[in-house]
């Protein structure tokens, strides 16, 4: 269970001292009920991964960064929601509202994520 390999799309700094951060990514490949843990840490990584690659210095590196929001772009007929509280992301199927689970590896999720 996870999610496929994060490109960083675009880094835009904000008011707070924060950022939000474009991120394009693969579903899960056994997304289970309750959405797929570690949503945080594949952010971190997806941001030192950035940062430690020669083509994109504007993410910073920091690796304790926390995320605070996970807007959903173009996703097909899925929403792909950030509970914070768990740590997780989940995904809704757009026709129902219900929670999408399986293999969703062939499905492409775009969206922006705000951290600080």
């Amino acid at each position: 269970m996870a999610l496929g390999t994060p490109t960083i799309q675009f880094v835009r700094e904000i008011r707070d001292g924060g950022q939000d951060i474009g991120l394009q990514f693969l579903g899960d490949t056994a997304t289970p009920s309750g959405g797929t843990a570690d949503f945080q840490d594949f952010v971190r990584d997806a941001i030192k991964a950035a940062h430690d690659a020669a083509s994109d210095k504007n993410v910073r590196g920091e690796e304790a960064v926390t995320v605070l929001s996970f807007e959903a772009g173009d996703c097909g007929v899925y929403k792909p929601v950030f509970d914070f509280a768990n740590d997780k992301l989940k995904v809704l199927k757009m026709t129902d509202g219900t929670e999408a689970t399986g293999d969703l590896s062939g499905t492409t999720f775009n969206g922006v994520v705000r951290c600080k």
